[in-house]
C-alpha cells in the first residue's frame, strides 16, 4: 500500500520514502514505495513524471491501493529514498483540471448542461457536455469562468467516510460519481462548484489563470469544448495576435482592420474567381472548336486524341465534353507543372471509357477510372510523353 501524499497537499513536489518493491516491467523496472507524491494515470489526465534517487520515472500507474512507479533503472528494496515530480508539469495539469471543474459548474448552472467526460493531454484538455451549446452561450460561459477565478476563491478537498456523512455535510454536489468507496473525496472552488475528484487541484482559484475556450464541435449529441488555461491560454493568445499581426502587415493595416481586410480581399477574389471562369467559358468554345478541326474520322467516328498544355484537370473535362459529336471520341491530356491529367469522353460508342481508361493508366503509370462515357485520372509527367500520348491515339483509332 503506498500512502498518496498528493492527497494531503497538491503543492508537495517531494518526499522522502522507503522502496518496498522493485521489478522488471515492460523496458524498465516498477518501483513502490511506501509514500509518494506521484499522481497515477487516472481521472483523465496524464501521470507526474520525475524521479526516484537515481532513477528517472517515466509514468505511474496504480493497482489497487498500490502506485507503481515506472523507472529506467532498478532500486534496492528498502532503500531510502528521495522521490521528485516534474513541478511545471503538476502545477499545468492542475490549472487544466480546476479550470474544467470551474467551466463545468459555468455549463451546468448557466444552462444546466452536464460535463460527461474530460481529458487532459499535455497541450489540451476537452470537456463534454451532454446539450450542445450555441457559440454565444459559450462564449457567457467563458465569461464567467474567468470572473469566478478572478475572485480568487480557495480551492479545496474534504474526504467523507460514508454516504451519510457528505449528505450531512450540506455540501451540494454539481457531480457525484457513480461506484465511489468510502471515503468520498470531494473538491470545492469557494462560492462556486464542489465534485467528487480524486485529483490534485491549485490551492486558489486564480492560480488557474486565463480561461480560453479554443474549440467547440458537435459530439455525441451534445458537445465538446477545447479549452486552455494559465500559461497555455497565454500562449494561444500571443501566437493568435501574431498570427493576426502578420495578416496586418500584410495588408499594411492596424491589427484591428485585419478582419475586414481579409473579408474585402476574399470578395474580390471571389469576384475575379467568377470572371475568370466566365471569361474561360467563352475561351473553351474557341479553343473546343478548334481541336474539333484536328479529329481524325474513323470508321464514321471523329477521334480526337491531343496533348494540352496548363489546363487544369476541371477545363480539361468541359474540353472534352465540348468535343463531342454525334459519334465520337475525345481523349485529352494536359501536362501541368510536374503532373499529367486526363480526360476519356465519348458519345455514340459501345466503348466503356472505364475500361480504356485503365488502358491509359498503365501506360502513363496513372491512377483514375470512370464507367460509361467518361472517365478521368492523372500521372506524374515524364520525358517519353508525347510518345505514350501519340501511341494511344494510333490504340484509340483501333478500337473505335
Amino acid at each position: 500500500m503506498t500512502e498518496r501524499l498528493y492527497l494531503q497537499d497538491s503543492m508537495l513536489f517531494q518526499n522522502e520514502a522507503v522502496v518496498t518493491a522493485c521489478e522488471p516491467h515492460q523496458d524498465g523496472y516498477r518501483i513502490a514505495l511506501d509514500r509518494s507524491v506521484f499522481f497515477p494515470n487516472k481521472g483523465g489526465q496524464p501521470c507526474d513524471i520525475g524521479s526516484i534517487g537515481d532513477a528517472a520515472i517515466v509514468s505511474c500507474d496504480e493497482d489497487g491501493e498500490q502506485l507503481w512507479h515506472l523507472a529506467d533503472r532498478p532500486l534496492p528494496v528498502g532503500a531510502r529514498v528521495t522521490a521528485k515530480i516534474d513541478e511545471k508539469r503538476r502545477f499545468d495539469i492542475m490549472q487544466q483540471h480546476t479550470g474544467e471543474h470551474l467551466l463545468s459548474w459555468c455549463a451546468w448552472t448557466l444552462f444546466g448542461a452536464v460535463n460527461v467526460g474530460f481529458h487532459c493531454a499535455l497541450d489540451y484538455a476537452t470537456l463534454d457536455l451532454d446539450k450542445p451549446l450555441a457559440h454565444a452561450q459559450i462564449l457567457e460561459m467563458e465569461r464567467l469562468a474567468n470572473s469566478e477565478a478572478a475572485k480568487n476563491g480557495a480551492v479545496t478537498a474534504a474526504e467523507y467516510a460514508t454516504e451519510e456523512a457528505l449528505a450531512a455535510s450540506g455540501v451540494v454536489l454539481r457531480k457525484h460519481s457513480e461506484g465511489l468507496t468510502a471515503p468520498i473525496r470531494v473538491v470545492t472552488i469557494e462560492g462556486s462548484d464542489a465534485c467528487t475528484c480524486c485529483a490534485p487541484h491549485v490551492h486558489r482559484a486564480g492560480e488557474i489563470g486565463q480561461l480560453k475556450i479554443v474549440g467547440e464541435l458537435p459530439y455525441k449529441g451534445g458537445m465538446r469544448l477545447t479549452f486552455l488555461c494559465g500559461m497555455r491560454a497565454l500562449a494561444h493568445a500571443q501566437s493568435t495576435q501574431d498570427a493576426v499581426d502578420t495578416i496586418a502587415l500584410r495588408f499594411s493595416t492596424g491589427r484591428d482592420n485585419a478582419v475586414s481586410a481579409v473579408e474585402k480581399q476574399a470578395a474580390e477574389l471571389s469576384d475575379a474567381k467568377k470572371e475568370l471562369k466566365q471569361a474561360y467559358a467563352a475561351l473553351d468554345e474557341y479553343v473546343a472548336r478548334e481541336l474539333m478541326q484536328s479529329a481524325e474520322a474513323v470508321q464514321g467516328t471523329d477521334v480526337l486524341v491531343t496533348l494540352l498544355e496548363s489546363v487544369d484537370a476541371k477545363r480539361l473535362r468541359a474540353l472534352a465534353q465540348k468535343t463531342q459529336t454525334k459519334r465520337s471520341l475525345s481523349v485529352l491530356f494536359s501536362a501541368v507543372n510536374d503532373t499529367v491529367y486526363y480526360v476519356l469522353s465519348a458519345n455514340g460508342l459501345k466503348n466503356d471509357m472505364g475500361e480504356l481508361c485503365k488502358v491509359v493508366n498503365v501506360a502513363l503509370g496513372g491512377k483514375g477510372g470512370g464507367r460509361g462515357s467518361l472517365a478521368q485520372g492523372s500521372a506524374p509527367k515524364k520525358p517519353d510523353l508525347n510518345e505514350s500520348v501519340a501511341q494511344l491515339k494510333q490504340y484509340c483509332m483501333q478500337i473505335v
